[in-house]
């Protein structure tokens, strides 16, 4: 007797899974096939040192992009912590210092900057750079669970100063107009090129599209880490 399914889900990874629990909730018999031995694919944590009983996330990365509409509509138990702490990058510059990015301690990273770029004009302009950032984040997050827009549509949400800033022009190049130090450029960079074998002056952007990624988590910005 054939086991006859309306949808067959091929790989029970998280977008399978996500595939999958909205299609049985609109009333469909699906079926997700998986080779490994458990479901879950990047979503679960795992323990790869032998005789060490510790545990480490493959799913803190992606989950920070999990939208919260999501999790509400599957009502999956999941709970998510602040990450305070953005980054912090040793630097030898007369001495051992370091560059702080540091979300509750405005005076730190105020005063971590000052040691690094030599005056404040590098962290003020960091503060108008994220403040847009955030404010593209705001409005293109929530189009990731809806039909893919337009460009244009895009363009009128987030206004043509950031499109030229983050869409039209190679992140390397906005970033070395807007910061004067090397160290405080670095730091920014690395969103546009975690993770990626791509040039930061790449002139297919693709750069530019990671730098979006890093950038729109949760509408806010925030990586938040799973608990």
């Amino acid at each position: 007797m054939t086991d006859r399914r309306d949808v067959v889900v091929i790989g029970g990874g998280h977008n399978g899974l996500v595939a999958a629990s909205y299609l049985a909730r609109a009333g469909l018999s699906v079926l997700v096939l998986e080779k490994a031995g458990a479901v879950g694919g990047a979503t679960v944590s795992s323990r790869p040192f032998a005789g060490v009983d510790v545990r480490l996330s493959r799913y803190s990365y992606l989950v920070s992009l999990l939208p919260r509409s999501i999790i509400d509509e599957l009502g999956l138990p999941i709970r998510l912590a602040h990450r305070q702490v953005h980054s912090y990058t040793p630097v030898d510059r007369n001495g051992p210092t370091g560059l702080l990015v540091d979300d509750a301690d405005p005076a730190g990273t105020a005063a971590s900057f000052r040691r690094v770029a030599g005056s404040d004009s590098d962290y003020e302009r960091w503060q108008d750079f994220y403040r847009m950032t955030t404010s593209v984040a705001e409005r293109v997050f929530p189009t990731l669970t809806e039909p893919l827009p337009s460009r244009a549509h895009i363009r009128s949400l987030v206004g043509e100063h950031a499109c030229r800033t983050l869409f039209d022009e190679p992140i390397n190049v906005v970033l070395e107009k807007t910061f004067a130090d090397d160290t405080v450029r670095g730091v920014a960079l690395t969103d546009a090129l975690i993770g990626m074998f791509v040039r930061a002056d790449g002139p297919d952007l693709r750069q530019n599209r990671i730098f979006l990624y890093h950038v729109i988590g949760n509408g806010t910005g925030d990586w938040d880490v799973p608990v």
